[in-house]
């Protein structure tokens, strides 16, 4: 056996996952996810990091295009699958996995080396496309902004909210990031570290079948836990996000919610007395609020949802420009996993 083909099999073994998730395909995700953890297979945190893309649900054509040109970014040896229903997570994982240690297909399909236009146009989405991107996906222009070499985008100049005349850069942040809802790009102007304006969108939003619904306890119960589990992943505190995961998961395989219950309260009490947690979140703004009062109401939810009593509404895309405005970028993303918006149709039953 040639060298290649050993290193192939070995990279298989254990390949990392860039999972793209679909908005309202919670149920896809959540199967792709749990069948991750049983293998022992981690999920990538970049394209550069990944060996295999894996698109969880039926992507329409705005997310499709962002798949494409993150797909451009992955190097090689490299598989895809898109898995549309939770009962083909394992088969569709097998058989990616059997293409990343094929050594003819590798060959047959690896990128065709790029000058360095193509491969900038491909990691930054084109002129037109950029806006879509994922965290490196490229930027929207607004007030005359250029390109610097490499891609990157200059700032221009604008008055921040005291009226002075300062830099301001627009950035683009997801879809493609991890512990990110489903389609959502939020694109935020900066002026220093802050963030000045914002807009929310979902893309392919309304064109997915209506898949959550909140009123169902059960189901309620996943999603929290799940939201749970995603802010603190996105904090840093990787144990109590994967006793999470692990609640979150014996609910979505149809177990009780009473039994996860005093175990979810224990893990709550556990968040709530954590002074590293609250020294992150305590001072930081979240519009009209704050992110400590954001993570609060997150917990709540949680605990809420496990006992079977009415909580928090929860967030929509609507709210997320107003509470990033003010903070600071790297803030960004907890305020958005502390508020986690629903970004999938809501059945209404």
């Amino acid at each position: 056996m040639d060298l290649t083909a050993v290193l192939l099999r070995l990279g298989a073994a254990r390949p990392h996952v860039l999972l793209v998730p679909v908005p309202g395909a919670m149920d896809v995700r959540l199967a792709i996810e749990a069948e991750l953890t049983h293998r022992g297979w981690p999920l990538a945190t970049s394209p550069a990091d990944a060996d295999l893309l894996v698109v969880a649900g039926s992507a329409g054509p705005e997310l499709a295009a962002v798949v494409e040109r993150t797909w451009a970014t992955v190097p090689a040896p490299r598989a895809r699958t898109e898995i549309s229903i939770p009962s083909r997570a394992v088969s569709a994982l097998d058989g990616a996995a059997a293409l990343l240690r094929d050594h003819a297909h590798q060959r047959a399909h690896s990128p065709v080396p790029h000058d360095l236009a193509t491969v900038q146009e491909a990691e930054h989405g084109g002129e037109h496309g950029g806006e879509h991107g994922g965290e490196h996906g490229g930027h929207h222009h607004h007030g005359g902004g250029m390109d610097m070499p490499g891609g990157l985008p200059m700032a221009d100049l604008g008055e921040d909210r005291d009226g002075l005349t300062l830099d301001r850069l627009h950035v683009p942040l997801g879809p493609v990031l991890p512990d990110w809802p489903a389609g959502l790009v939020l694109r935020v102007t900066l002026q220093g570290d802050v963030i000045q304006q914002a807009h929310a969108e979902v893309l392919d939003g309304g064109d997915q079948p209506a898949a959550e619904d909140l009123g169902d306890s059960g189901r309620n119960a996943v999603r929290e836990l799940d939201a749970l589990a995603r802010l603190l992943a996105v904090a840093g505190w990787a144990d109590p996000a994967a006793r999470a995961r692990k609640l979150r998961d014996e609910l979505h395989a149809g177990g009780p919610v009473e039994r996860v219950t005093d175990r979810t309260v224990a893990l709550l009490a556990q968040v709530r007395r954590s002074r590293t947690l609250r020294r992150l979140v305590r001072g930081v703004p979240a519009g009209p609020t704050d992110l400590a009062t954001l993570v609060d109401r997150r917990l709540a939810a949680a605990g809420a949802a496990v006992r079977g009593v009415p909580g928090p509404a929860p967030a929509v895309v609507e709210d997320l420009a107003e509470m990033v405005v003010g903070a600071e970028l790297a803030a960004a993303r907890l305020i958005v996993a502390a508020l986690d918006p629903v970004t999938g149709p809501v059945r209404h039953e």
